[in-house]
Order: structure tokens, then C-alpha cells, then sequence
């Protein structure tokens, strides 16, 4: 629990020290710009310039763009934890090698071009061989020197202080939000203090001052019209509140201000109002609190508010005399020798008038007004300030390389990763239904098959008098709803059905057309549940003895993937009504020796119940519910796989300058199959076949392989062995609506198992639960009989 909260906590670090580190660029530009401009332009300009910096500080990511500034302090943290140096490339005919000579100086010899002479080639050779005897001898050297142990005290000392390390990690990581929450919760406690006694505070609502905050507001085209109200527990005039700001006037204002200087205290609070101060300095205080490790965010909330206030200086001076504006900083003097000694609390939304940070700036800005030039100086300055924020608030795109290394050893995510990009295009979805009778293959060709229909259409016109064959069977077989062929590619005359299919499609249509003679037009819907459940649910049903109609076996291989013909290599075909009739030796049971399968014939209620028992059951899950409905005769395939390629092999491939190696993919499935052949069996019965198959990768082992591209390094070639588990089932039976099947499989465990949680596996097993439903398709049949009209 504690290493999971520390993880939360070391991520949060994570964001917080990545936005301080981005918002250093653009801390550096706004603090050389507000030098700069902080003569020629009004103070709001470059209050938004320093709520540029906190919005900085607030985002770790943010859009990218090509104009982002924060690639300036990205790139070098890129470096700086990756340990990467920028490749240096130089221009040569061919390439080289180094070595060190006897004096232990570092020599660069070329390798032979592709047009060596013998005279070049024996030169190279010569100083192989003289570099080849030189190592052997320095091995020979070192061999001979006496063997003793080497104490490495770096070592030693890292394993000394390594649990004092923990521990800073541990503090730092838990310390640094813990402060942070802190300090929002003490800004937050002291607003919702100061707020309890505003509201205890009485109103100003003597009509003089109204009148005269009324057209102060109206003089500087402020809507809201803020209240006033007077604070015994202030020195000094304020401005209070996030989204419904309030006046505050100390107590005695009445005696200690006159007209004039009520005027100047109303319109520096207004000017707060309408520049909504209150709420931007509130977001910078949140951004603080949240940096408070940051120094940078120090400085750019005490610049933001000292910005703020000499703005409200510029409006609530900007129509008065040098002699008013002598009186104004007179003032402003006045209730910063009035403040208390002691330090006041920190107060989200609370601007004081007379703060004494920065008030002598402010004194001096009185002195020196900045010189209004029109709309050229302001339309500068909004440009300037859009350059910042697009720049500064914006993302670099990360850099691309057009090319990269060759690697000498195969590199199994990159591997991985362009097989899928490759198989992305043509893929399957992991969970597809297939019917045989509309699945084409584009590789399997098609062939022009002729089938005598005479019996279907007598079929169709004793159940439907009047109806119209020929059309009836033409789209009810190969077109409705699961074409075998394209409209208009399939043909009826004189009682002989023409179409073009491939050898599957022919064998499902030949299927169809021989159940619709023998039962009529029919839907079979089949539902399927893979249950994981406790075995003792299962106790309350019979599973001693096995219905004479039902078989099932676990098959070395699935006929899934053969196809329809793979059921009789299953020997799992049951013998036709005539021999069951003459022979009265009922259906056996096959079953793995290894591991035994159990089935069970359940009623409606049991049916229900159980599922029931399953949904409330904590320890039982309802892995894959199927449901899939066919035609009479019709075969599907029901998958949920997902195809996880592995690097099985390596092939070496020599190229002119060196040898790379070429990893091989091969490609393993992990998920079921389901495959189902509903028959109508009449009497309201079905006779099914199904396959229930499932591979699993169990484990992935490495293994190394003796190729060494470079005999310097000590890695080696490696590559990966999966263990895949496959298990398949098949079963026959014999089932009616009101009926279910249950299949059981143990689900097998280890008796050395002593932990807990793998004992409370032992009583787990698995069980398939089958249902059938007959849906008759008579409404299909009667829509092909010419009404009058059409005659």
C-alpha cells in the first residue's frame, strides 16, 4: 500500500518538477521583456506577460507546435538522462578501424577499399597480425602477475549508505506533496476566515460614496458594480473575492480620507474589479503553492501582483495633476506605516492597496508615467505578448530521425512492431464469426456446380401452395442472407439449380438443400457459455451416467481449422436413423485417458438456477458467451484469438561492409474457437456437433544462440521460446429446446501447492454450457407466393 502511494506520489513530483523546468525559458523571456518594456508600456501588458509564466507552471504538457520554446530546456534534459551524445559523422572513402600502439597512443588505420591491390592487402594483413600478437602477449603477460582480491570500497560504501538513500527517496517523495497540500490548505482555511468576517462586516450604503463608486464604474466601463463595505479588522483599503468581488474600506474611513482621496481609493479597487485581479492572483497563489520548491514561482506571483497594483496606480492616477499624484503616493505611505508589524496570513483573493513589498517601485512609478502613443504601442504589445504565450505555452514536437543505426543484434519490439504494421492492412478482428456457406477464400478457386432441386421445389410447394419456386429457392440458398454466390450468378431451369461456388460452399449448399428436404425452411440458434466455476455448484446435477445420444472426446487435433470433412477423422459422425433403427447397441462414451470429460442433460429450470448461482458466485466467471444463429445444415465458426508473434530464429544476412542478422517471426494463437453444425433432427429436436478449442501460451523462455557480431561485446544473439498449450474437445448430441448440455473439464493443479491462493484454485473447473433454439423461417416462405395484383 505504502510502495503504491509512493508511486502516485514520485509521478506528481514527476509532473511538477517537469513544468518547472519547462517554464524556465519562458521565465528568462518574460523577465528580460518586463525589463525592457516596463517604461514604454502599461503595467496590465506585462501582467499578463507574468501570467504567461504561471499558466507555464501549471501545465507539464501541453498542444505541440513548431514555434514551442520548450524544446530550449527539453533537449539538454533529454541528454543529460540519457547520457547520449549528438553522433558525429565524417566523410571517408571507406571505413576505419583504431587500435593503441606499443607507446599507448591511439592510432586510426583504414580498412582496405573494395579495389585493393595485393600490395595494399598484404600491408593490412601485416599490421592485423602485428596487432593479433600484440594482445596475445599482453594476455600472456597478465596471466603471469600474481592473482590477489581487489576491495572495491566505491562499492562498499554505496552498500553502507544505500538505506539512508531509501530513506531521502521515501522523504522526498512523500515530502514534497505533503507541503503542497499544506499550503493550499492554509490558504484556503485563511480565505474562508477572512470571508466569515466580510460577511459579519457592515455595508457601506451612504448615497454619497454609492453615487461616487457608481460613476467611477461607469468612468472606467466596469458592469459589475462591486460592494463596499467597511472591515474593522483591515489598516487599509482592499479588494476581496474571486467571482463577486468586495470593497473593503478600513474602519474610520469616513474622518481620515477626504473626497479627493476616497475618489483615488475607489478607483485603484475598481480597477482591481475590472482587470479581475482577484481571481488571477488566486490561480497564481494555486500555481505556488504547487512550486513552492521552485523559486522562479516566487518571483512571478510577487512580479504578478506588483504589476496588478501598479495598473490600478496607472488608472486611479491617469486624469490627476503632478500635485494629486504627489498626494496619491503620500497616501499610499500612510496606510503602509499603519499595517501591523506582525506578518499577515496569506489570503487567496485578498489584494491589499498598500502592500508593503514593492511599494517603493511603486512610489517611483508615480514619478514616472508612461507616455500614452496610441494604438501602434498597444497593438505592439498585444503582439509581442501572442508571440509569448503561443510560444511559451505550447509543446516542441518530438524529433524525428529519418534513419536509424543498423542493430547488430535483432531487436524484438522493432521486429514485433513491423510485423503488426504489416499484418494491419489484411488482418482479421481478434473476434470474427464465420459461416461456411459465406466465407470466401480468394485464393480457393470456384467451379460451375449443376444440382437437381426437383425434390426442393416440391418441398417448397407442399408447404406453400401457390408459390414460386424457382425464385423461392434461388435466393433462399444463394443469396438469403448469407451468400454463396453473387445475385443474378445462380440459375434454375427445369428443376436444375446453375450456380458458381467453391468446393466448401458447394458442400454447405449441398448440406442445406438435403436438411430442407427432409424438415423445411428452419433457423437453429446456439448459445454457448464458458463457465469457470467452483465444482461444487456442479454436485447438484447427475453426472454418473451420460445420455445415450451424446458423445464427446478430446481430439489430438481440431477439425476447426480442417474444415467439414475432418468430423469423420474426429470419429465423431453418428450412424444414420436406419442403422440406429437396426442396430440397438446404444452411443458410447469416449473420453481422454488423461484427463476425463463428464456431461450432464439439464432441464429449463435447472438451467436457469445455475446461471443464476454462477452470476452470485464471486469465485465463478462466464468466460465467453457465444451466440451464433444458422440455417438448417448450416456450419460456423465462432473465433476469439489473438495472434502474438514471437522471435524464434535469426537469420544472418552478409552485406558488403558487415553482417547484420535478420530476426524471424513466428506467429503463435492465444483464444478459442467455436465451431457448431446444427441439424433439425425432428420432433423439436437438433442434432449438434461442436468443437471447443483453446491454445494458450503458457510461458516464454530465451535462449542464446552462438553468433557474435562483434567478439569485443558481451551480448549475444537470443531469441524466444513460447510453450503453447492447446486443448480441444469435440462433442455430439442430441438436444430439444427445453433442454441444455453441460460438458465438464477439470481443471488441473499441483498437489505440492502450498500457497493459499493457488489452493482455493484445487475446487475450480470448467464447464460449457449448450442451448438450442428452432426458429421456423415459414414467414420467408410465404413472402414468395404472387399475390393477385402482381397478375
Amino acid at each position: 500500500m505504502i510502495d503504491q502511494i509512493g508511486e502516485q506520489c514520485a509521478q506528481c513530483n514527476y509532473f511538477a518538477m517537469l513544468a518547472s523546468w519547462r517554464a524556465l525559458p519562458v521565465f528568462a523571456i518574460v523577465a528580460v521583456l518586463a525589463i525592457v518594456l516596463r517604461k514604454r508600456v502599461p503595467a496590465r501588458y506585462l501582467c499578463w506577460l507574468w501570467l504567461i509564466v504561471v499558466a507555464r507552471l501549471l501545465l507539464p504538457f501541453s498542444i505541440e507546435s513548431s514555434v514551442a520554446i520548450s524544446s530550449v530546456a527539453d533537449k539538454p534534459a533529454i541528454s543529460l538522462v540519457s547520457g547520449e551524445e549528438e553522433p558525429q559523422t565524417e566523410s571517408s572513402d571507406f571505413d576505419t578501424f583504431t587500435y593503441e600502439n606499443e607507446e599507448g597512443e591511439s592510432v586510426t588505420a583504414a580498412l582496405l577499399p573494395p579495389g585493393a591491390t595485393p600490395e595494399e592487402q598484404a600491408a593490412a594483413d601485416a599490421i592485423v597480425a602485428e596487432i593479433a600478437e600484440a594482445e596475445i602477449a599482453a594476455k600472456a603477460a597478465s596471466a603471469a602477475l600474481p592473482q590477489f582480491n581487489q576491495v572495491d570500497s566505491a562499492e562498499s560504501f554505496i552498500d553502507k549508505i544505500e538505506p539512508a538513500l531509501e530513506v531521502l527517496a521515501y522523504a522526498v517523495a512523500f515530502g514534497i506533496p505533503a507541503v503542497t497540500i499544506f499550503m493550499l490548505l492554509r490558504g484556503l482555511l485563511a480565505h474562508l476566515r477572512f470571508a466569515r468576517k466580510l460577511s459579519a462586516s457592515p455595508s457601506i450604503t451612504d448615497q454619497a460614496t454609492v453615487d461616487r463608486l457608481l460613476r467611477i464604474c461607469d468612468d472606467l466601463q466596469v458592469g459589475r458594480r462591486p460592494q463596499v463595505k467597511e472591515v474593522p479588522a483591515l489598516h487599509a483599503p482592499a479588494m476581496f473575492g474571486l467571482l463577486r468581488p468586495v470593497i473593503c474600506l478600513p474602519q474610520r474611513w469616513q474622518e481620515e480620507l477626504t473626497a479627493d482621496q476616497l475618489d483615488w481609493v475607489l478607483r485603484h479597487e475598481v480597477a482591481h474589479v475590472k482587470g479581475r485581479d482577484g481571481l488571477l492572483l488566486s490561480i497564481a497563489t494555486l500555481a505556488r503553492s504547487c512550486q513552492w520548491f521552485n523559486p522562479l514561482s516566487w518571483v512571478a506571483v510577487s512580479k504578478l501582483k506588483q504589476n496588478m497594483e501598479r495598473a490600478a496606480d496607472e488608472l486611479a492616477t491617469r486624469h490627476l495633476d503632478e500635485m494629486q499624484v504627489r498626494e496619491y503616493g503620500k497616501l499610499l505611505l500612510r496606510f503602509a506605516a499603519g499595517q501591523p508589524s506582525k506578518r499577515p496570513r496569506p489570503t487567496i483573493g485578498l489584494l491589499a492597496m498598500a502592500a508593503p513589498k514593492g511599494l517603493q517601485q511603486r512610489i517611483e512609478s508615480l514619478g514616472m508615467p508612461v507616455k500614452r502613443r496610441g494604438w501602434l504601442r498597444g497593438l505592439m504589445a498585444l503582439i509581442v505578448v501572442g508571440m509569448v504565450g503561443v510560444c511559451g505555452l505550447t509543446d516542441a514536437r518530438p524529433i524525428t530521425q529519418d534513419a536509424e543505426p543498423p542493430q547488430p543484434v535483432p531487436n524484438f519490439e522493432v521486429a514485433v512492431a513491423e510485423w503488426k504494421q504489416q499484418r494491419a492492412t489484411n488482418a482479421k478482428p481478434a473476434r470474427s464469426v464465420e459461416l461456411f456457406s459465406a466465407s470466401v477464400d480468394e485464393a480457393e478457386p470456384t467451379h460451375s456446380v449443376s444440382i437437381d432441386v426437383s425434390d426442393v421445389l416440391s418441398k417448397a410447394r407442399e408447404l406453400q401452395p401457390g408459390i414460386d419456386g424457382e425464385k423461392f429457392a434461388s435466393m433462399y440458398f444463394t443469396s438469403y442472407p448469407f451468400a454463396v454466390a453473387e445475385r443474378g450468378a445462380s440459375k434454375i431451369e427445369k428443376g436444375v439449380l446453375t450456380v458458381e461456388v467453391t468446393k466448401r460452399q458447394e458442400q454447405s449448399l449441398r448440406q442445406r438443400l438435403s436438411a430442407f428436404e427432409d424438415f423445411g425452411p428452419w433457423q437453429i440458434a446456439v448459445e454457448l457459455r464458458v463457465i469457470d466455476t467452483d465444482v461444487r455448484l456442479l454436485d447438484q446435477f447427475d453426472w454418473s451416467t451420460s445420455a445415450s445420444d451424446t458423445r464427446f472426446a478430446r481430439v489430438a487435433r481440431s477439425p476447426v481449422s480442417a474444415g467439414l470433412d475432418a468430423w469423420d477423422d474426429a470419429r465423431l459422425s453418428l450412424a444414420s436413423s436406419d442403422a440406429m433403427a437396426a442396430d440397438s447397441e446404444p452411443f458410447s462414451i469416449e473420453q481422454s485417458v488423461s484427463v476425463p470429460i463428464r456431461a450432464a442433460k439439464i432441464g429449463h429450470l435447472q438451467t436457469t438456477r445455475f446461471i443464476h448461482q454462477v452470476q452470485r458466485d464471486n469465485r465463478s466467471n462466464i468466460m465467453q458467451a457465444p451466440k451464433v444463429t444458422m440455417f438448417n445444415g448450416q456450419s460456423a465458426l465462432i473465433t476469439d484469438v489473438v495472434q502474438r508473434p514471437f522471435v524464434t530464429d535469426v537469420v544472418e544476412i552478409t552485406g558488403e561492409k558487415a553482417t547484420a542478422f535478420q530476426p524471424k517471426i513466428s506467429v503463435f494463437e492465444d483464444g478459442w474457437r467455436f465451431f457448431f453444425k446444427p441439424e433439425v433432427a425432428g420432433d423439436d429436436r437438433v442434432h449438434l456437433q461442436m468443437v471447443f478449442s483453446k491454445s494458450s501460451i503458457d510461458d516464454v523462455k530465451r535462449a542464446s544462440l552462438p553468433y557474435r557480431p562483434d567478439p569485443t561485446s558481451e551480448d549475444r544473439v537470443t531469441i524466444e521460446v513460447p510453450t503453447v498449450i492447446s486443448n480441444s474437445i469435440a462433442v455430439e448430441s442430441y438436444l430439444r429446446t427445453s433442454e441444455s448440455l453441460l460438458v465438464f473439464s477439470p481443471t488441473l493443479f499441483s498437489n505440492r501447492s502450498v500457497d493459499d491462493s493457488e489452493r482455493s484454485n484445487h475446487r475450480i473447473g470448467q464447464v460449457f454450457l449448450i442451448r438450442t433454439q428452432l426458429i421456423p423461417d415459414n414467414e420467408f416462405l410465404e413472402s414468395f407466393v404472387p399475390k393477385q395484383d402482381d397478375e
